[in-house]
């Protein structure tokens, strides 16, 4: 579950070191908060010859993973600066984020960072992880193929880490990609995502859903838009990610 304005869906990561393997496809992200029907954040999240380009509308942002050298690439196209993210140094601090975590003496952060659920499934594709701590209810479709299920797995994970990275203080990842394995498992995608976390000392009770609208092609104003992003990462200014990063945290 992606929490509102914490760099929308910046996604992404691919598993697989060929494009072959790769599936083309999007999905249209819409963020709800509590009983909200206006939603907080939006995001196109495209997949394409092996790179995955997710864009935040309000305010624009684009986050690029490409998978042959290990790096998200983030955009400000209002300022035109971009900046690099090394996927090692994500790994590094998710890895380092769970250990002190299973640490802590709080209930909530010592269960996050070694999540156990109990998972049911429907006939009808409603996936539950339900325990006293989160609990998250999901409407899901097949994927178009198992390569594409695992692309999603990739990049929610990936997200979800980063996330956890750019964000001081928000959720630690490892719920949400307990989440995907399930997903991974069973060949699936989510249409929609409940999730519920129960009032906890000094903290309230957090409720969002998610709606997932996913298309198995792209459309010709995706490969536009793919083209000028091509442009911008050619064209925008370096900076390092600790000065990119206060950018993005402003706009929020």
């Amino acid at each position: 579950m992606r929490s509102p304005g914490l760099f929308g869906c910046v996604s992404l990561v691919l598993l697989f070191g060929s494009a072959a393997l790769a599936e083309d496809f999007r999905i249209e992200t819409k963020v709800y908060v509590a009983r909200s029907k206006n939603p907080v954040s939006q995001n196109t999240t495209l997949f394409d010859a092996g790179y995955v380009y997710d864009y935040l509308s309000g305010p624009e942002r684009v986050a690029v993973f490409d998978q042959q050298h290990g790096r998200f690439i983030l955009l400000d196209p209002v300022r035109k600066l971009k900046a690099e993210v090394k996927i090692e140094d994500v790994r590094r601090f998710a890895d380092e984020l769970q250990s002190i975590s299973a640490k802590s003496s709080r209930a909530f952060t010592k269960f996050a960072a070694e999540p156990e659920f109990d998972v049911t499934f429907s006939e009808d594709g409603e996936l539950t992880l339900e325990s006293p701590l989160i609990t998250y209810k999901l409407q899901t479709i097949p994927a178009e193929s198992p390569e594409a299920a695992e692309q999603y797995r990739e990049f929610s994970d990936w997200y979800a880490r980063f996330n956890a990275m750019a964000t001081p203080g928000s959720t630690p990842p490892f719920a949400r990609m307990a989440v995907n394995q399930e997903l991974a498992e069973r060949g699936l995608i989510p249409t929609e995502v409940q999730l519920t976390i129960p009032a906890q000392t000094g903290a309230k009770a957090v409720s969002m859903h998610t709606e997932h609208h996913v298309s198995w092609r792209l459309l010709p104003r995706d490969h536009k838009k793919i083209a000028e992003t091509g442009h911008q990462l050619a064209t925008f200014k370096r900076v390092d990610f600790d000065k990119f990063e206060p950018i993005m945290a402003a706009k929020r």
